[in-house]
Parts: structure tokens; C-alpha cells; sequence
């Protein structure tokens, strides 16, 4: 597996967990009005979802994908947090 593709791949398993976070967070859907989440969440199995990237790098000795997942996370998440949501 090359390392862009080991990066891309564990960068998109961690956005997805991100997304599901976002859009689940009380506080982001209060202070932008949105309807409570009535559906039940999964918070920890979320978490989970996101840093399982860097154990699964890890374990395979993907040292460089490890470092640039690492790197990209962060920047990942202010981008998931920075779009204000759609009206409902």
C-alpha cells in the first residue's frame, strides 16, 4: 500500500466518525437552533471510529502515513467544525 493512499484512506475513516460527530454535538445544535438529536448516539464508538487510523497505521509500520494522518486530523476537524449549518 503506498503512503498516499494509506494517508487518504485513514483521513477519510476519520472524517466520516468527525461528521457524524459534529452533526450529533448538544451544544453545536443549540447555539445554531437546530432541533435536539432524538436518534441515540454513539459518542464513544465515534472517538473510536476516529483514532482507529492511527492504530491500524501503527500495527502495519506505516510510520509516514501515520506522521501526515496525524498532522492532517487536526486540520480536518476545524474544517468539519467551521461551516455554520443549514437552516432546517
Amino acid at each position: 500500500m503506498t503512503t498516499e493512499i494509506a494517508t487518504l484512506l485513514a483521513l477519510l475513516v476519520s472524517l466520516a466518525a468527525l461528521v457524524y460527530l459534529r452533526n450529533t454535538d448538544t451544544k453545536r445544535r443549540r447555539v445554531f437552533k437546530l432541533p435536539l438529536w432524538t436518534k441515540p448516539k454513539f459518542d464513544f464508538i465515534a472517538w473510536s471510529v476516529c483514532l482507529l487510523p492511527s492504530v491500524v497505521l501503527l500495527c502495519l509500520e506505516l510510520y509516514g502515513p501515520f506522521i501526515m494522518w496525524f498532522a492532517a486530523l487536526s486540520l480536518l476537524g476545524w474544517f468539519v467544525a467551521l461551516p455554520k449549518p443549514k437552516s432546517v
